[in-house]
């Protein structure tokens, strides 16, 4: 079994930095580890790696090569042997376009091109997004919803158009992010029958706009889930395949583990939940912390700058630097690879982290959510049991408690919110509502309604 849902976005970027370290290219390579102990690591760990297909796509003057390029980075990183029997992603660009990226014509271009290369090239991913367009901050190309609602449904009429071999590796976007998109995605859905085409499905448009999040009386990617719950129960399905673009923080775990029980409970149906994020090259490179479960079993941010290696982290026995050499190295102990010193963290003559040293955090980083989801399973299978039973004033303080270990120990007034509308969604998910998902997304969202595109501005073509 799988570790964690968690996928990662950027992949050629953990790709580089391990080759490089295996090569020795920046230093302090002492045999750590092999490439098939990487692999295995790789694998096991997270779901799968991400690589956008479209996040070169903006502005280039000549396209004639960039298929090209897209397969010789999957090949090249595949070459590498730290992905064996990993399950490698692509996304499709659609988020390029939705956050005006692309012009219109860009748009059309990227459209033919990454169908013709998810065909061309389907031997070197193991599954990819479907090319889904919604509009987004900023977003320059639909005049409309019509418009909006004519190029998804080009699009989708293309992938479920592909050969067999490609569709069956194609995750199927269903977004429901304001009342419009609700209703165009949902329309998409039902008039077309897409979903029977597809084995993978997902959601989008969980980040972007959120400020209406703290109003919803419920966690809010059941939203989306439920339309495509009463699909599985339609064609007869006992599993969903559901990816969550975005959605990666620890809290967000707990939700999906309950969720997972709530649905096998309630409907029979397996689900199995993934969500990537991009996020760790972000904390450990940039803003350099790391998450440290200390001994009272809060998860903290552990601050690994270098003027403040010399502190003791909190209340522990450990000053920062000797406590982030313990946790690597018992990281590395549990999958056979090599222990470090980190020698001071960082290189005197570089700057920036000792090579070694970068490397080890990622992939503790990795491991974290492999922990955490380990841990909220266990939970889930304990706290079920207690909303089923009726209890919900002690379940609601269950989840509040699991909620203040995974934020440092703190309870914040989202927190709170939030971990009181857990048993409404799983209550949504035993009923499978959709009117009052709608109700919800009328009343809750609709401040985040693009309304620039209400009304009809021209001619439509493609």
């Amino acid at each position: 079994m799988i570790s964690s849902g968690y996928v990662l976005a950027g992949f050629e970027t953990l790709a580089t930095i391990v080759d490089n370290f295996f090569k020795g290219k920046r230093g302090r390579w002492e045999e750590n580890f092999t490439r098939e102990q990487m692999s295995n690591f790789l694998s096991n760990i997270n779901s799968g790696y991400l690589h956008s297909y479209g996040q070169d796509f903006p502005g280039k003057k000549k396209y004639d090569k960039y298929n090209q390029k897209e397969t010789e980075l999957f090949t090249k990183c595949r070459n590498m042997r730290i992905f064996d029997n990993a399950n490698l992603i692509a996304d499709s660009g659609g988020f390029q376009i939705s956050i005006g990226k692309l012009t219109r014509r860009e748009s059309e271009l990227l459209f033919n091109m990454y169908y013709q290369w998810l065909e061309e090239s389907y031997k070197v991913y193991d599954f990819a997004f479907i090319l889904d367009i919604p509009p987004g901050p900023g977003c320059k190309i639909f005049r409309d919803f019509k418009d909006v609602h004519d190029w998804n449904l080009l699009s989708y009429q293309k992938a479920v158009n592909l050969p067999q071999h490609v569709k069956d590796k194609i995750i199927y976007i269903h977004h429901f992010r304001t009342p419009q998109l609700w209703d165009i995605y949902t329309r998409l859905l039902r008039e077309n029958a897409f979903f029977p085409h597809f084995e993978y499905h997902g959601c989008g448009g969980v980040v972007a706009n959120m400020s209406g999040d703290m109003s919803i009386p419920c966690i809010i990617y059941v939203l989306p889930l439920i339309p495509l719950i009463n699909e599985c129960i339609k064609y007869g399905r006992d599993y969903l395949n559901f990816h969550i673009l975005g959605g990666a923080n620890f809290r967000d775990i707990l939700f999906y583990e309950l969720f997972r029980v709530t649905v096998k409970q309630q409907h029979n149906i397996d689900l199995n939940i993934t969500y990537d994020s991009s996020g760790i090259y972000k904390q450990v490179m940039h803003a350099r912390f790391i998450h440290v479960t200390n001994r009272f079993g809060h998860v903290k941010k552990m601050n690994i700058k270098s003027d403040n290696l010399d502190k003791q982290f909190y209340d522990e026995l450990y000053i920062v630097e000797d406590m982030f050499e313990k946790i690597l190295n018992e990281c590395a102990r549990k999958y056979g690879f090599k222990e470090i010193s980190v020698d001071g963290v960082y290189d005197d003559t570089t700057n920036t982290f000792h090579e070694d040293v970068k490397v080890y955090s990622i992939l503790y980083t990795l491991d974290i959510y492999s922990k955490l989801q380990e841990g909220m399973r266990q939970f889930a299978s304990k706290a079920y049991p207690v909303y089923e039973a009726g209890d919900v004033e002690v379940f609601n303080e269950m989840c509040l408690e699991t909620t203040k270990v995974l934020n440092q120990g703190n309870i914040t007034k989202k927190q709170r919110i939030k971990s009181h509308s857990i048993s409404k969604s799983l209550d949504m998910l035993r009923d499978l509502d959709e009117d009052y998902c709608k109700y919800i997304i009328d009343k809750s969202l609709a401040k985040d309604e693009f309304v620039d595109l209400e009304k009809p501005q021209g001619i439509h073509f493609f």
